[in-house]
């Protein structure tokens, strides 16, 4: 096996590293990282070394440091070294050291590749890693998603390695005369991977010599099949044919989930899973939004803090930590505000009637029945107005949404132009109020935009 050659193919076949851009290699010492960082510097990619020290080992973390420095400085590269409280940080946060050092590694790295405009991060996982993983998962419950291993490529993490299998980087070391550090911990069977990888993994390979190249290709197969069912569901719950996802789909924070739709498939549960996957919600939830989907108003929350809620014919998702909407006063002589929530009023003053808005994203009125300061707020219960176009009459607001069977979730986040005697003047998004509008009598004119 030529190592070089298919680590250089496997990085452009899979597009793991952007062009002219560095990446932060994350190096333990042990024999996977060493050849990784041997493997970008013989292929001549631009990186950059990073070394966690998580002070479990004694002397022996600390000589992994140093020979990781010492690599790096030989190599004339970039390196950055942290020394982590990793039993103290698990006990803190009731994880074990394993998971710990996982959280605490990668938080470091990302901070690492922002602060030094490193657009990819790589790490040494090989076949055997993704394999085991795959095993884990199986063993402890998992959906399709969990056997799938260990991807190439994920929010910005590579894995150029993960083809090899573990003997096959240790003959590229030795044939390549690469010194590394062994962890004494790998020779254990304390930890579930290492049980695996001691004592399953060889059993398996007793029944199939080739079992890591067959478990390879499966890991392959359950990834593409992963993808074209993610995508297959995505599509099936698109309202029409058109390219892009309709508004009914695609939130602006979220998505919207047809439940009907969602009810013709023959696993709706599973479905609904994998459509939130992403979102930090757990099989339970999964389950119980999936059968109650005739309780309307059930609203779950996430660890992760995205809202699911059971509207009247679509499930809906709404991001975490949704900003309160804030009352902002407008004065005469503002011609533009910025609101803290990221959005924009412009005020255009004319003597003349500009191009007639559509009453969404702008408005026209008569700027002489205006009294300063307006005030922009959130839609309270009980606001009333007198919608345009209905002749006058008054209608609350409740039954408007009602009527253009608004969602919670669009509810929550209306807000209303209100003049300083308390009358409505726009409902910002949907309709202004008859009360304001422009007639053959206007002298003075105000356009009012909303971004």
């Amino acid at each position: 096996m030529n190592l070089h050659r298919q680590f250089e193919s496997f990085v452009r076949t899979n597009r793991l590293l952007p062009a002219n851009n560095p990446t932060l290699l994350a190096v333990s010492g042990g024999v996977d990282s060493v050849v990784m960082a041997h493997l970008f510097r013989t292929a001549g990619f631009s990186f950059g070394v990073a070394h966690c020290n998580f002070q479990l080992r004694g002397d022996e973390s600390d000589g992994d440091e140093l020979f990781v420095q010492q690599l790096a400085d030989f190599w004339g590269v970039p390196f950055f070294v942290k020394r982590f409280e990793t039993k103290t940080y698990a006990e803190q946060n009731g994880l074990s050291i394993q998971m710990a050092a996982r959280e605490l590694r990668y938080v470091w790295f990302r901070e690492i590749a922002e602060e030094h405009g490193f657009e990819r991060i790589a790490t040494a996982h090989n076949l055997n890693d993704s394999v085991e993983t795959a095993l884990l998962n199986f063993v402890r419950g998992t959906g399709l998603s969990g056997l799938k291993g260990i991807a190439p490529l994920s929010g910005g993490i590579v894995r150029p390695l993960v083809f090899a299998t573990r003997a096959d980087i240790e003959r590229y070391a030795t044939a390549q005369n690469i010194a590394w550090r062994d962890d004494s911990s790998n020779a254990s069977d304390d930890y579930a991977r290492n049980f695996l990888r001691h004592r399953v993994v060889p059993l398996l390979e007793e029944l199939n010599p080739n079992f890591l190249q067959t478990a390879a290709r499966n890991l392959a197969r359950l990834r593409e099949t992963d993808e074209n069912l993610h995508f297959l569901l995505k599509y099936f719950f698109r309202e029409n044919s058109e390219s892009q996802l309709s508004e009914s789909y695609q939130l602006s924070e979220g998505l919207s989930i047809d439940k009907q739709k969602l009810a013709q498939l023959p696993a709706p549960r599973r479905a609904l899973r994998e459509l939130l996957k992403n979102y930090d919600f757990t099989e339970e939830q999964a389950r119980q939004m999936a059968e109650n989907l005739d309780h309307v108003g059930l609203e779950l929350r996430s660890n992760a803090g995205w809202r699911l809620l059971n509207d009247r014919e679509k499930i809906l998702l709404a991001a975490p930590h949704s900003a309160t909407l804030k009352a902002h006063k407008i004065h005469a002589d503002d011609l533009m505000l910025t609101l803290p929530e990221g959005g924009k009023i412009f005020l255009i003053h004319a003597d003349v009637a500009p191009s007639f808005p559509d009453g969404r994203e702008a408005v026209l009125v008569d700027a002489a029945k205006l009294r300063f300061p307006l005030l922009l707020r959130a839609w309270q219960p009980g606001d009333w107005f007198q919608p345009f176009g209905l002749n006058g009459h008054s209608q609350k607001l409740q039954d408007f949404f009602t009527n253009l069977k608004l969602s919670r979730l669009e509810k929550e986040k209306v807000q209303v132009l209100e003049n300083s005697d308390g009358a409505i003047i726009w409902v910002l998004g949907y309709r202004p109020d008859e009360r304001f509008k422009v007639t053959s009598e206007t002298k003075k004119f105000l356009k009012i935009s909303y971004l």
